[in-house]
């Protein structure tokens, strides 16, 4: 395929919203371009939804199954004016491709699509199976890669790469590994600090991530004039006494994963009253919390439950109510699978970077917490283009990684289904 064709691709499936949502845009977009090139792929939906994920495979079928797997929905672009392009038009600068999924992930979902183009109009002989599944609704609930366990499609996988962004540019490292997103030695990160001044950036392997736990908290008070506060209650001032609560409750946890390290407190939105004038009757804390191993999402809540009837016990009037919307387990794989050495491998011949995509633990999610749910033997690698810039203004992808890692992808395929 030709390059422009490849940067074509991306060009399309930027331009489609799937802001939590639409991504049956890009399932029918993806499934006619493999159509018009010779892989059937099909649909699959829920019964009560009409956003589609998309399945496709090539390959004999006789051996092992490798899964390229990857969400179509992103996040909402935010505040236009933090941008500095159009974030559904794929915009070219200095050596990047802007717009909002570049990184985070249609640029994966674009090379796996290609790769298997390519692999497929080679005829290269693939022993086994390359199944490709993309999927909805990962930003929030992972219902897609849900739906495609519970209907069978990760039983009998082997491996499976998921492309979300994992590179990150050299001199943003160190703050990369302080912000409590991943986790690495010591070693690793001295040895990439000292590469800052001859290369650019690095990509990783992620072998494991947190889960997460998302909850709301709502406070419940009562409506007054503002004139006469005494004969209301206010739920922003109880929704604040709890928040408080809430930070040193997490601050004072003992669990610590050698793997994970701790649990990751995430109070995102706060949100009370009607409008001005009137005691506020209700406010409410959204939260999402990373979760380990050590500490499950279930005991999680069952000690966020006592923390709320404590806080509730402090003031008669207090009526705070804990409302969970999904949580799942965090994922934890072997650093040294083979499949993980089988891409170190390779690396190099695609990635002129200081160190082969070392494996680190991150904080994320992805969608493998439901594929490894549903099938715990299969081996896991996380690899794709793409930076820190997921979910920003500017989002990104370097031009030349997008291209280079299709090479990667289908030389993934080879070998492992050689």
């Amino acid at each position: 395929m030709r390059e422009q064709d490849k940067l074509t691709i991306l060009r399309d499936l930027i331009a489609l919203n799937t802001v939590a949502d639409n991504e049956t845009s890009v399932a029918i977009y993806l499934q006619d371009l493999l159509r018009k090139n010779g892989i059937d792929a099909q649909l699959v939906t829920d019964d009560n939804t009409e956003r589609a994920n998309l399945v496709a495979e090539i390959g004999d079928g006789q051996g092992p199954v490798l899964a390229f797997a990857g969400h179509a929905d992103t996040v909402h672009e935010g505040d236009l004016t933090t941008w500095s392009t159009d974030p559904f038009t794929l915009v070219e600068q200095d050596g990047r491709l802007y717009g909002r999924g570049t990184t985070d992930m249609k640029g994966g979902l674009a090379e796996y699509v290609i790769a298997m183009i390519e692999l497929h109009e080679q005829a290269v002989p693939l022993h086994g199976t390359l199944r490709l599944l993309v999927t909805v609704d990962e930003e929030k609930t992972e219902a897609g890669a849900r739906l495609l366990a519970d209907r069978g499609y990760a039983d009998d996988i082997d491996a499976m790469v998921i492309a979300e962004p994992t590179g990150v540019a050299l001199p943003d490292i160190t703050d990369y590994f302080q912000s409590g997103g991943a986790v690495i030695d010591e070693a690793t990160l001295t040895d990439l600090q000292a590469a800052i001044e001859t290369a650019t950036a690095q990509h990783f392997i992620f072998h494991a991530h947190k889960g997460f736990l998302a909850y709301e908290v709502t406070a419940t008070g009562k409506a007054a004039h503002s004139s006469m506060p005494k004969l209301g209650v206010n739920a922003i001032d109880h929704l604040v006494t709890y928040y408080l609560a809430e930070k040193a409750f997490y601050d004072a946890l003992p669990e610590v994963s050698p793997v994970l390290d701790r649990t990751l407190y995430g109070p995102d939105v706060i949100r009370g009253g009607q409008q001005q004038n009137s005691v506020p009757d209700s406010a409410t804390l959204t939260v999402l919390t990373r979760i380990i191993p050590e500490l499950p999402p279930k005991e999680l809540i069952a000690r966020l439950d006592q923390l709320v009837a404590e806080v509730n016990a402090t003031d008669e009037t207090m009526q705070l109510a804990l409302h969970v919307s999904a949580y799942d387990d965090a994922v934890v794989t072997p650093k040294d699978s083979q499949l993980i050495q089988l891409i170190q491998r390779l690396v190099p011949d695609y990635l002129p970077e200081p160190l082969a995509a070392p494996a680190i633990a991150v904080s994320l999610g992805t969608d493998a917490s439901q594929f490894i749910k549903a099938n715990p033997s299969l081996e896991l690698a996380v690899i794709g283009p793409g930076n820190a810039t997921a979910h920003k203004a500017d989002e990104y992808v370097e031009r030349q990684a997008y291209l280079d890692m299709v090479g990667l992808y289908e030389a993934i395929a080879k070998q492992y289904l050689q």
